[in-house]
C-alpha cells in the first residue's frame, strides 16, 4: 500500500513537472498605438464696448450680431447688447472646438440694479481656420444667438 501510494505520488509529481514546463511564453506582441502629438491652438481674444446709449435713441430690441472673417481672425459686432446698469465692465469666455465657437459675455460689478442699459459689443478672436462652425453667443449662459457661419 505504501508502494502505490509513493508511486502514485512520483507519477503525479512528474506530472505536474511535465505540465509546468510545456507552458510556453506568450510572445504575441500587443500593438501600442500613440495619438499624436498636437499643440493646442491658443485664440487670443479682444472686447471692447461702448458706453450706455444715454439717449436711447437706437430704442429697445433683441442685441443683433454681425460677423466678419478676415486673415482667421473672426470679429464680432453686437448692437444693443443690454446689462445691468449697475455693473462697472463686461468680461468674456471662450470655448472652441472644431465645429462650434461658444462666446459667453458676462456684466463685473458689485452692484445689481433693476435697470438695463443697452450698449454695443466688439469683439475678435483670432487662430480661427477657415471652415464652417456654429457661432453661440450667450449672456451669462443665456443663448440669444446661435448660428452657423463660415468663415472663408
Amino acid at each position: 500500500m505504501k508502494r502505490a501510494l509513493i508511486i502514485s505520488l512520483l507519477v503525479a509529481a512528474m506530472g505536474m513537472i511535465a505540465f509546468v514546463g510545456c507552458e510556453k511564453e506568450d510572445t504575441m506582441e500587443i500593438p501600442v498605438v500613440t495619438k499624436p502629438q498636437t499643440t493646442p491652438v491658443t485664440h487670443n481674444t479682444t472686447l471692447s464696448y461702448t458706453g450706455c446709449h444715454s439717449s436711447q435713441s437706437k430704442g429697445y430690441y433683441d442685441p443683433i450680431v454681425t460677423t466678419e472673417y478676415e486673415n482667421g481672425v473672426l470679429l464680432l459686432n453686437i448692437d444693443n447688447f443690454h446689462i445691468d446698469c449697475g455693473k462697472d465692465s463686461v468680461s468674456s469666455e471662450i470655448e472652441f472646438d472644431n465645429q462650434t465657437i461658444n462666446v459667453n459675455l458676462f456684466e463685473i460689478g458689485p452692484n445689481s440694479t433693476n435697470c438695463t442699459c443697452p450698449i454695443d459689443v466688439d469683439y475678435s478672436i483670432d487662430n480661427i481656420k477657415p471652415n464652417s462652425y456654429e457661432l453661440i453667443i450667450s449672456q451669462r449662459g443665456w443663448i440669444f444667438y446661435q448660428e452657423e457661419i463660415t468663415c472663408e
